[in-house]
């Protein structure tokens, strides 16, 4: 073989593997894993919420013959919440309480009603995302509950109230009579054979509330925990995350690009993050504070736990407080570890507290159920204590007091244990019983 006829062979060879190798490229087609529930971008999205996830009703309150039954079960809530979503509102006004010619406190819980309650004033600009309001311009206003009357069921339309106890404003909405006379016997009907009585105790001239007639069982929990990638918030929350710097401190680490400021708390698992330069504060709207509080943390790590619910906001610290939810009650730690706290400075956020972990799996416990004195006892206690002003009570409630411990793996577990809780202010206190002087007075916001 000469030398020409062996260059054209190897120039065949190789002409021949380049056009094996094009095609195999082209029709190549690779065999994907089904994509696993547990990856990140799953989690990242499933920790999105919107306003309906938030902002939910705490407690259902229902008067009729002169007695009052209450539900905090979140299944039956979502249930109301659905069918009054489909309703269509109309002629949304204020209205006085003389034009109503009895008193504040009477036409809120008049017998014969559905009280819907949440935790603290909702602007309706932001909650009217879930109902369907017809009017072209609705009056600007807050509320904390949602009032529907059975003696306002009228032949066409009935009137559904938007009541903001502290602020005593009513404000009414027009609904077709065939939803409310359907919701009333959906759920107002029998309702006393559905849910436990509850007794009213006068607080004060402008306060009544509602504490359970008999001693309640209530379960507790412990969980294991999962933890946030810190990593991940470090980037969400500093600009040019590679220049930020990392050391260790006494409780935990620290993090900084010389203005903003992140500390990882290792010992009871909370964040803090500060901005120094956005102290100062700029004032807008209500709705607009609580919706892009809502919106930060979808875009800042997400909420890692879709059971915070929206609690508190004071437009004045320009400041809101998502509290930790389990089975409808809220859960408290004289730490921070249920609270997802923001500030809001001038431009940006100035201040941002938070948990990093998440409760996982709840572990099966022997005599998990607990029993709670009843209200009357609770009352009782509250009046005896020389350093609690009963005349300033604002709210009392079941709730979980959360605690962490090691098994015996030394793995991390949560504990929550049902708990009298009483509130002043914006701060939650143990309700004091045998033994002790008065309960965790420093309080939880």
């Amino acid at each position: 073989m000469n030398f020409e006829r062996a260059k054209s062979i190897i120039l065949i060879i190789l002409v021949g593997t380049s056009i094996f190798l094009t095609w195999s490229i082209w029709t190549y087609e690779p065999e994907y894993d089904q994509l696993s529930q547990s990856t990140d971008y799953i989690k990242i999205k499933s920790d999105v919420q919107i306003v309906s996830d938030i902002i939910k009703p705490v407690s259902i309150l229902f008067h009729g013959n002169g007695q009052h039954f209450r539900t905090s079960d979140p299944i039956e809530i979502g249930r109301m919440e659905k069918d009054y979503s489909q309703w269509s509102f109309s002629g949304v006004r204020e209205i006085s309480v003389k034009r109503l010619q009895r008193k504040f406190d009477d036409f809120v819980h008049e017998d014969g009603s559905v009280e819907i309650q949440f935790s603290d004033d909702v602007p309706i600009s932001i909650y009217k995302t879930l109902l369907n309001i017809t009017d072209k311009e609705v009056p600007p206003f807050s509320f904390d509950r949602i009032i529907i009357k059975q003696r306002d069921i009228g032949e066409k339309v009935s009137a559904v109230y938007f009541v903001s106890y502290s602020q005593e404003k009513i404000y009414q909405g027009m609904v077709d009579s065939k939803r409310i006379k359907g919701f009333m016997s959906k759920f107002y009907t029998g309702s006393y054979n559905k849910h436990p009585e509850y007794t009213a105790e006068v607080i004060n001239s402008k306060k009544t509330l509602f504490v359970p007639e008999k001693p309640v069982e209530i379960k507790s929990f412990q969980y294991y925990i999962d933890y946030l990638d810190i990593a991940k918030l470090k980037n969400a929350l500093f600009n040019f995350p590679k220049y930020v710097r990392q050391e260790s401190v006494s409780v935990g680490d620290e993090y900084t690009d010389g203005t903003r400021l992140m500390t990882i708390n290792k010992e009871n698992y909370l964040i803090s993050y500060i901005n120094p330069g956005q102290k100062d504060k700029s004032f807008g709207s209500s709705s607009d504070l609580l919706q892009k509080s809502i919106d930060f943390i979808n875009d800042h790590a997400g909420w890692e736990d879709n059971n915070y619910r929206y609690a508190y906001m004071s437009e004045t610290e320009q400041r809101v407080v998502f509290r930790l939810f389990v089975n409808g009650y809220p859960a408290f730690n004289e730490n921070g570890m249920t609270e997802i706290e923001q500030i809001w400075g001038k431009e940006e956020i100035y201040s941002h507290e938070r948990p990093y972990f998440s409760l996982a799996s709840v572990l099966p416990s022997e005599g998990a159920l607990k029993t709670l004195a009843s209200g009357r006892e609770v009352l009782d206690q509250l009046k005896s204590k020389d350093n609690i002003d009963f005349k300033n009570v604002e709210d009392i409630s079941i709730g979980y007091r959360l605690n962490k411990s090691l098994d015996s793996k030394l793995v991390t577990l949560v504990t929550l244990e049902p708990t009298w809780y009483y509130r002043i202010g914006n701060k939650w206190f143990i309700v004091p019983f045998e033994g002790d002087t008065g309960g965790d007075q420093s309080g939880l916001e």
